[in-house]
């Protein structure tokens, strides 16, 4: 159950460095989001763009908060049985 905590905690890394245009411009920055690409939920938000040149991902937002509703609700569910 925590592996969700740990996703959350990498897409909400995402998050800053795709907001960040400089961190998502280099090539450490690029490769992990491509690699953290594969987590993000497709639930259909457009990109906002920022003041720093980058874009605020709506959908890694809503995935982070998804992951940690669901190992909220896990533990509850745990701690009853």
């Amino acid at each position: 159950m925590n592996a969700l905590v740990v996703v959350a905690l990498l897409l909400s890394v995402r998050a800053v460095v795709d907001y960040f245009g400089v961190l998502s411009g280099t090539e450490l920055g690029t490769a992990y989001l491509r690699a953290s690409g594969f987590v993000v939920l497709p639930l259909g938000f457009t990109d906002v763009r920022s003041l720093y040149g980058g874009v605020f991902d709506p959908n890694a937002a809503l995935t982070v908060i998804i992951f940690l509703a669901a190992e909220w609700g896990l533990s509850v569910w745990r701690s009853r049985l």
